[in-house]
């Protein structure tokens, strides 16, 4: 199962923040110096999401003047509003067999494939990621059987219960439970999925933000930098994800190092981001193209992602002083054992180096961490045991 496509729900008034609201759509709130939706966006594009859908109704124009330059966005607006559920309904057409929603006023810090892999062993209309309420007074309950099936699903003012975390996984077809009058995500369409027994769901103990209220608001301002400062395993490639026969560029020579995909779900699982940096000069000596390396990472990514993992980002090094092909043939700080592909990643990512540390089998990888200034080590037999024991510390 492939899911692309995420569909974020922005129309929505804010009444409770109305100090703010009635000059900004709450998507657009400014939290430590970024828009809200910025954070969500960012959140699965590094999980390789690249469709995003923002419904909106409130103060649409804003929205759409903010978003207009990225291109992986599509706006559309409601001429009335249809409620959270009748909006997808409204955009039928729009969307793929399968697609996620996401609150555009919650943040939830949680592995998007992992909820993919769960879902595909199941036979779900939706499949939802729960969240531990804490004082959180969600909608609805849920009371979970032993494969995720939802076994009571009832509304609730109580605290201290799992509720939904403001993540869907929607078949489409079961929008066809709607008719076309507005109709709300929780009480109308996830009640007529349960009523067929369609509606299953995973509790993730993860960061989970709610910016719906003045103190939820406050609460935020402490609560992303935990989201967004991720600490990093940047693995090298060719000898520690996949076999190094020598210029590895091609599904048909790559074969995968033993428990590195156990090992890279795990890293996911534990709030690491994961970055591959690679010397591949195979570019400069013309034996393969760019596009050829993109073409096997992206190969790689998407066979993570049917094992619910995956890698935030691939940075190589095309370049090198021997190389044949003119453009790449110099020398560069991008190419290890220099630092330059660890410092454009943390320019890009913000990273959280105190736990950051860097797994390779060359010298030159070492070296190039102790540049950057993290912890490095020689990939072991057993890379599986050698990250848990990294990890535990």
């Amino acid at each position: 199962m492939n899911v692309k496509q995420c569909v974020i729900l922005a129309g929505g008034y804010g009444s409770r923040l109305s100090n703010i609201t009635k000059h900004t759509p709450k998507p657009l709130i400014k939290i430590n110096g970024k828009r809200f939706i910025l954070y969500l966006i960012e959140n699965l594009k590094n999980q390789g999401f690249n469709n995003f859908l923002i419904l909106t109704h409130y103060k649409s124009e804003k929205i759409l003047n903010f978003l207009r330059k990225d291109k992986s966005v599509k706006i559309y607006k409601e001429k009335k509003k249809l409620g959270t559920s009748g909006c997808l309904k409204n955009i039928y057409n729009k969307l793929e067999k399968n697609f996620f929603v996401l609150n555009g006023d919650t943040l939830f810090d949680i592995n998007f494939r992992d909820l993919i892999y769960k879902a595909k062993k199941t036979k779900f209309g939706c499949f939802v990621a729960l969240v531990k309420s804490n004082n959180h007074k969600g909608k609805f309950s849920y009371k979970l059987g032993k494969n995720g099936n939802v076994l009571g699903y009832q509304k609730s003012n109580r605290s201290n219960i799992f509720v939904s975390g403001g993540v869907y996984l929607i078949k489409k077809k079961f929008l066809k439970l709607l008719n076309n009058k507005s109709s709300d995500l929780d009480s109308d369409l996830l009640a007529k999925i349960f009523n067929r027994k369609k509606l299953y769901a995973k509790i993730y103990d993860k960061e989970f933000i709610d910016i719906g209220t003045p103190k939820t608001l406050r609460k935020s301002k402490i609560i992303i930098p935990k989201i967004i400062f991720k600490p990093v395993c940047f693995l090298d490639r060719d000898g520690v994800i996949n076999e190094d026969f020598g210029y590895v560029a091609s599904k048909r020579r790559f074969k995968w190092k033993k428990n590195i995909i156990k090992t890279i779900k795990l890293l996911n699982n534990n709030d690491y981001r994961i970055i591959v940096v690679s010397n591949q000069s195979g570019i400069a000596r013309g034996f393969f193209r760019e596009k050829d390396v993109d073409n096997l990472n992206n190969w790689i990514n998407h066979k993570l992602n049917e094992e619910g993992a995956y890698i935030s980002k691939f940075y190589y090094c095309p370049y090198h002083i021997d190389g044949k092909i003119k453009k790449y043939k110099k020398k560069s700080f991008l190419r290890k054992p220099n630092p330059g592909m660890l410092i454009k990643a943390n320019k890009e990512f913000k990273i959280n180096k105190s736990r950051t540390f860097l797994i390779g089998d060359k010298d030159t990888d070492i070296l190039a961490a102790s540049r950057f200034g993290i912890k490095s080590y020689i990939v072991k037999k057993n890379i599986f045991n050698q990250v848990r024991n990294i990890i535990k510390k």
